[in-house]
């Protein structure tokens, strides 16, 4: 988190930005050297016929497209997951999720003390980055320093808060040097936690948590990474074209895993319209595209689905002295047939959300919705408890009747956005007999309300993707001290859970992680919609073809294409 509430909001409006631009695959960053706006769909179609002529020579060549231009090639700077993608297919980080299982990268192994906040990595002598220099321990720690370091305004910096010292080095209270890492040698890393965490290992595949060498951020300064030439890479691939509406990845020759590598190169268009895209794959333009929902019902028994990990709610505002009250706020969530609201909003293919973590993520040994079931509320709603709880809470309130309750929704502009705001705020009036009037603004206005102890919105449509796989990533948005928590939500038995969560490990912490979870949903804090199951076609050609819903969308690192 950063140094000043200035600056801590807008950490938070590109998380959440990054968060909505998830389901659009791109995000613009501030403070970074970036190519002007992106082409139109006619001359992305017509730049992707440079894959077509090298699929001719017999290279193998993966495309596909982003509704944005790719912001950023700038580890540090990443802050979408869009961006991310390409970064873990440039970058190698210490480790790579390799959709869930943790292999080791640049480290060969690591070491982690008794009491878990000393983890020390040994690194692999034979990296190298593309100039031909050797990437050593020294190399990480400037990342990760750049990272948390207020001068680099990094948008991620709220990531090393999980590194000791890291919130505090972020906001401007102690110098970077206090971070909690230290290259020991050129090849041994010691990072220090700022408390227990199981799944750091997993974070060291994060765009974050790359190498980034200094004298090239020194020598280009804010063109560091503005273009190809500018910015060197220890991955996979490497960048040979960043510009407007195009990004062209290499096969890095020098990787050290190189003779894993089948692909010759990947292209990724911008193709502002998601129709188009899944044109110009009917066409072979493209080797993977994905389907939006009013197009699914055509294109059904072609497409594969994962869960990107977005979660959407409607955050309730508690400083709003109707929302303060808990029954109302049960009322609302029991009121809410979530099997109808997605059949009207995307046409069946989303999944209704009836708690409010990932299910997905991980938990002890498998998978957290496994592990810790929960339904919090009815997949078709029970209108005869919302009825209670409604009847408790105009009771509480003084009102006679439920009308005299008048709420306002804020939304983004979008037609889905309009048409998600409009069915819920329907089903509230219709079941409750609740005033709901629907503030439509443009997306960044939305999520520049965003931030605490705000009164501009009542409800607003909001939601969450995963820093990495742990149910903590959803949890710790609503501590009561958060820099996140614009719900305004406090509670002292969900603060405490999170709490115990921070000292304990393994069954015990995701106990604590659980009793938080139930605890919100048992106070009606938000309400939980729709999980994001994103409907996409992937040409038959392609093999080996990977998605995940932490840190990147596709893995195309082991692609291979059958000519």
């Amino acid at each position: 988190l950063f140094r000043s509430w200035t600056r801590r909001n807008i950490m938070r409006k590109n998380k959440l930005l990054a968060l909505g631009l998830a389901a659009l695959m791109a995000a613009s960053v501030a403070g970074c050297s970036t190519p002007s706006a992106s082409v139109d769909d006619t001359k992305a179609a017509e730049s992707g016929s440079d894959s077509s002529q090298r699929a001719a020579a017999g290279e193998k060549i993966f495309r596909y497209s982003n509704t944005a231009d790719i912001a950023t090639i700038d580890p540090d700077k990443t802050n979408s997951v869009a961006d991310a993608t390409v970064s873990y297919h440039i970058y190698d980080g210490l480790y790579r999720n390799v959709q869930g299982e943790l292999q080791p990268a640049t480290a060969e192994s690591y070491e982690v003390s008794d009491d878990g906040l000393v983890y020390t990595f040994k690194l692999r002598q034979d990296t190298k980055w593309s100039d031909g220099q050797t990437v050593t321990a020294k190399d990480y720690e400037y990342g990760m320093k750049r990272l948390c370091d207020p001068a680099a305004a990094c948008p991620a910096s709220y990531l090393g808060a999980v590194l000791k010292n890291g919130a505090k080095v972020s906001e401007g209270e102690l110098p970077v040097d206090e971070l909690g890492v230290k290259a020991l040698d050129d090849f041994t890393l010691e990072i220090t936690l700022e408390n227990p965490a199981d799944y750091f290992v997993s974070m060291t595949s994060m765009s974050a948590f790359m190498p980034v060498r200094e004298d090239l951020v020194e020598k280009y300064g804010n063109e560091f990474g503005g273009s190809a030439d500018k910015q060197v890479y220890n991955g996979p691939f490497v960048v040979s074209e960043y510009s407007n509406g195009k990004v062209e990845l290499t096969k890095n020759p020098d990787y050290y895993d190189n003779e894993k590598i089948s692909l010759d190169g990947v292209e990724i268009l911008t193709v502002a319209d998601q129709t188009t895209a899944v044109s110009m794959f009917d066409a072979g333009e493209l080797d993977l595209a994905e389907v939006p929902t009013e197009l699914a019902a055509q294109y059904e028994g072609k497409t594969q689905s994962y869960y990107n990990g977005a979660d959407d709610y409607a955050a309730l505002n508690h400083r709003n002295k109707y929302l303060a009250n808990k029954n109302l706020r049960l009322a609302m969530n029991y009121a809410v047939n979530r099997e109808e609201y997605i059949l009207l909003t995307h046409n069946g293919l989303y999944q209704a959300n009836q708690r409010y973590v990932l299910p997905q993520v991980r938990g002890v040994d498998g998978e957290y919705g496994t592990e810790y079931p929960l339904e919090a509320f009815p997949l078709q709603g029970d209108m005869d408890k919302a009825k209670e709880y409604l009847d408790t809470a105009l009771s509480e309130l003084g009102l006679s009747s439920a009308s005299d309750i008048s709420l306002k929704l804020v939304v983004s502009d979008s037609d889905t956005a309009k048409k998600e705001a409009e069915v819920v705020a329907n089903q509230w009036k219709n079941n409750l007999g609740i005033n709901v009037d629907i503030n439509m603004v443009p997306y960044a206005t939305k999520n520049a309300l965003l931030v605490p102890d705000s009164d501009e919105y009542d409800i607003i449509m909001s939601g969450w993707a995963p820093d990495y796989s742990d149910p903590y990533s959803y949890l710790e948005l609503w501590y009561s001290t958060s820099g996140y928590n614009y719900l305004n939500y406090h509670s002292d038995e969900y603060d405490k859970y999170i709490d115990a969560s921070k000292t304990t490990s393994g069954k015990e912490r995701m106990d604590n992680l659980f009793n938080a979870e139930k605890t919100l949903l048992e106070d009606g804090a938000l309400v939980a919609l729709q999980l994001r199951e994103v409907p996409y076609m992937v040409s038959d050609r392609v093999q080996n073809l990977g998605a995940y819903f932490v840190g990147l969308n596709y893995d195309y690192m082991y692609v291979d294409i059958t000519n």
